[in-house]
């Protein structure tokens, strides 16, 4: 257990080992629960309903809470504390972007990025297709809970975010040019610093990873007439 102390046993303390990308990628056997999910969703989707709980449960979901919960929320924290920094100073309220949230524009980030993490790489899925694949499931075994231990580990790893790359309170603008797609961890994960501050390299460095994932957003209308 690494909440609440100063080391994470996932980041370790040698700067050298740490990822240039995210503040800490998440490990690779999580991919294959994206994966396994998907399984799930295309048996729901074709009328096995059965089947597609079978699948659910087999889905590493507390394993993936639990890390989550230990290590990847916690990882900005600890990168802080191992590079002895402070948080960086914010500016006049009245110089901030009056627009905070990114409602109004995160589809449009999500689709330019692929439904991927600019920053670890992780397959994000649709907010809506995640909303609606629950109230149509209306089974305990996927929820969106009010906690992080009600909440389903894939939700986790694969709810998007449109993250500000330069924080909104620093002076970063609510709008393309300054949102990236990122997972939970990875949102969380820079605790309010800034990515120069934590070692992280600039995500509009690298190009998106654009293919055939697309979050689900195909499924949704299959997911509407079940």
């Amino acid at each position: 257990m690494c909440r609440g102390k100063n080391i994470c046993s996932e980041l370790g303390t040698n700067t050298e080992n740490w990822s240039i990308h995210s503040p800490l990628p998440t490990p690779s056997w999580m991919a294959e629960q994206i994966d396994l999910f998907e399984v799930a969703v295309n048996e729901f989707i074709t009328g096995n309903r059965e089947s597609c709980l079978i699948k659910l449960k087999q889905i590493k979901s507390e394993e993936i809470t639990n890390w989550y919960i230990e290590h990847g929320q916690m990882s900005g924290r600890h990168r802080k504390l191992s590079l002895k920094i402070s948080p960086p100073e914010t500016i006049d309220e009245m110089l901030r972007d009056p627009t905070r949230s990114p409602s109004k524009v995160q589809n449009d980030v999500f689709k330019r990025d692929g439904y991927r993490c600019r920053y670890c790489g992780n397959k994000l899925l649709s907010q809506d297709f995640i909303r609606l694949f629950i109230k149509k499931l209306n089974s305990e075994l996927f929820r969106r809970g009010e906690t992080n231990l009600t909440t389903h580990g894939i939700i986790h790893i694969s709810w998007p975010v449109a993250d500000h790359v330069i924080p909104w309170n620093k002076g970063g603008r609510t709008n393309l040019t300054n949102l990236v797609s990122s997972c939970a961890t990875c949102n969380y994960g820079k605790d309010g610093y800034t990515i120069d501050q934590l070692g992280i390299q600039n995500p509009f460095n690298r190009p998106p990873i654009v293919d055939e994932w697309n979050g689900f957003m195909n499924k949704l209308k299959a997911l509407e007439k079940y």
